[in-house]
């Protein structure tokens, strides 16, 4: 289980260590620069400074988590991605701060649109549907195996590999994580929604609107997953990394097609972005803007429905105790 766990350590790493490459040529640490700055020599440093805090977070994680007694396993196993994703934190505001300086502001060559009807979905949207079928396949197959299903059986599990908590074979003890499932699904559904028909029309969306489709769908699988193991009795090592066999490829295929040529990027004033992260833009009627410090798309926090949307997540989650079992 150590090993499993250095792999989502590794792997996690290796995201924040891609971080660079994932946006626009012309963005750097959220900063907007001339798309040749990356191979200058500032650029350049900036991006290897970057990369070698999140390595030494990384191999602290690494070697840490080996060397864990056992009574500190489960504190360890916390720690360490904490650790990677701070260090990953403090490295990207670091080089944002030092490459502020060299910021450019977008120009805004976008044609203006000759029609205000709603530009329709794409056809793969239909996939969205598809988590609510695999949490439904799972609720069934448990039901038509349930005597099969142990009359108490665990449902959480240590770093160490070993259950510390444990469901009754009831309806809320059995599926109570697939309705829980079905929740977040359905939130991403409406995120995908308001991301499409909110945020300015370009090519990006499309790939957007894919990427929060394929978390859906991992989402369910992984809950599909943890519902069934009383009855297969899966290794808790399959639960943990069969997620990443979608996530990987996923930002692979995502990453290949937001850097394609493509539309201009989104023209937003420099001095709207906290810290090239936060973008609170009154005058901004649009409710998602093309991230700065990634790929993918971030909220106007100067819209109202931008609250609405994340107050609707925190009930959401705050339902979870009250689903699961």
């Amino acid at each position: 289980m150590r090993l499993v766990l250095s792999a989502v350590c590794v792997f996690i790493g290796a995201l924040l260590f891609a971080l660079p490459n994932m946006t626009r040529r012309e963005l750097l640490f959220a900063v907007p620069v001339p798309p040749d700055f990356r191979e200058s020599g500032a650029g350049r440093h900036a991006i290897r400074m970057f990369r070698m805090v999140v390595l030494t977070a990384v191999l602290a994680g690494v070697c840490a988590l080996p060397l864990s007694p056992a009574s500190l396993l489960d504190v360890t196993a916390a720690a360490a991605p904490l650790a990677i994703f701070l260090a990953g934190g403090i490295g990207f505001v670091w080089q944002n701060r030092q490459l502020a300086p060299a910021a450019v502001q977008f120009a805004s060559p976008r044609e203006a649109e000759l029609t205000a009807a709603p530009e329709k979905l794409p056809r793969f949207a239909w996939f969205a549907a598809s988590p609510f079928a695999i949490l439904a396949a799972a609720a069934v197959w448990l039901f038509l195996n349930w005597d099969r299903i142990p009359p108490r059986f665990p449902v959480h599990w240590g770093a160490g590999g070993q259950p510390n908590r444990w469901a009754d074979r009831t309806i809320r003890g059995v599926c109570g994580l697939l309705f829980f499932g079905a929740e977040l699904c359905a939130w991403l559904s409406i995120m995908a929604l308001a991301s499409w028909f909110g945020a300015r029309r370009s090519r990006s969306r499309s790939v957007m609107l894919g990427g929060v489709i394929a978390v859906g769908n991992l989402l369910a699988v992984l809950f599909a997953l943890i519902a069934v193991q009383p009855v297969l009795g899966m290794p808790v090592w399959v639960i943990v990394l069969a997620p990443m066999a979608i996530l990987i490829p996923t930002i692979v295929l995502m990453v290949n097609k937001l850097n394609e040529p493509s539309d201009p990027p989104d023209p937003t004033p420099n001095e709207r972005w906290k810290g090239g992260i936060i973008y609170y833009n009154p005058d901004d009627a649009v409710l998602f803007v093309e991230k700065r410090d990634g790929f993918g798309y971030t909220l106007n926090f100067a819209n109202p429905v931008s609250w609405v949307l994340l107050l609707s997540l925190a009930l959401v989650i705050a339902s979870a105790p009250f689903v699961i079992a």
